[in-house]
């Protein structure tokens, strides 16, 4: 498949599978997103705000105030990056249960993610550890490690390997077409931010004029839950469809097999 064939394919999945996905993806995001919105609201409120703090009994309650908010905001990222894998299993498992001919419910998708929660979980560090390490290296090498394992999430859930053998066989899978397949991710990531940025955009400047703090941060809660949806359902999606394409092209994949063994999996 061209870039092009891949992100008409990813909008194409996304519509077939909005309702087996919008409600876990909505569900997963949410909470952590009122949390981070919630802090931000106080961090923005009580640092650097209007209130002269002259006492220092008042800057050391300000201080504790400010450091149980700050906190609050790093919790719900931490408990966000834990979830994401969960929901990168889901979104693959269901559009992969799509583009071998299946539909599954939402009850069935979240199944199918919470399934291979762990080595999703240990995947997921492990490839963002070497990333980041390649990104503090040079911005290159991390960019490379990106596209090497682009793939693991369809390897772990739908040929159910571990961690290090989902990372390895994304790794192979991409190795022998580097290029194209760093070349499609790139591109497809420029795209999602744009999407994004897009989606946000409008209501973003209708927030930035509303009065209260707290309107203000359920309204950022609402808008970051609905990007973060977009980009969990695009990034994963797109991988599973690069998965497809490198198992097509390299090993002939014949999709009826496929399906024979994702309903033998559930």
């Amino acid at each position: 498949m061209t870039f092009g064939d891949i992100i008409d394919g990813v909008f194409k999945l996304l519509r077939a599978n909005f309702k087996a996905l919008v409600l876990p993806l909505l569900c997963f995001a949410f909470p952590f997103e009122v949390l981070s919105a919630y802090a931000e609201r106080n961090l923005s409120t009580h640092i650097g705000g209007p209130n002269t703090v002259t006492t220092f009994n008042q800057l050391l309650a300000e201080f504790h105030f400010s450091v149980s908010d700050l906190a609050l905001l790093l919790g719900a990222i931490l408990a966000l990056a834990v979830a994401t894998p969960v929901v990168a299993g889901i979104v693959c498992r269901t559009v992969a249960a799509s583009y071998s001919g299946e539909q599954l419910t939402a009850g069935e998708a979240a199944r199918a993610g919470a399934a291979r929660f762990a080595p999703l979980l240990v995947a997921s560090l492990m490839v963002h550890f070497l990333e980041w390490v390649g990104l503090l290296l040079c911005i290159l090498p991390g960019i490379a490690l990106m596209a090497m394992f682009v793939m693991t999430t369809p390897a772990i859930v739908l040929e159910r390997l571990g961690p290090v053998k989902g990372m390895r066989r994304s790794w192979k899978l991409a190795s022998r077409r580097f290029w194209p397949v760093l070349g499609t991710a790139l591109l497809a990531g420029i795209l999602a931010y744009i999407v994004a940025l897009v989606i946000g955009l409008v209501p973003e400047e209708v927030i930035g004029a509303l009065a209260s703090p707290h309107i203000r941060a359920a309204a950022d809660a609402i808008v970051n839950t609905v990007t973060e949806t977009f980009n969990w359902s695009f990034v994963a999606t797109l991988a599973t469809l690069l998965y497809f394409d490198q198992r097509i092209r390299q090993e002939g994949l014949n999709l009826e097999v496929m399906a024979a063994s994702l309903r033998s999996a559930r």
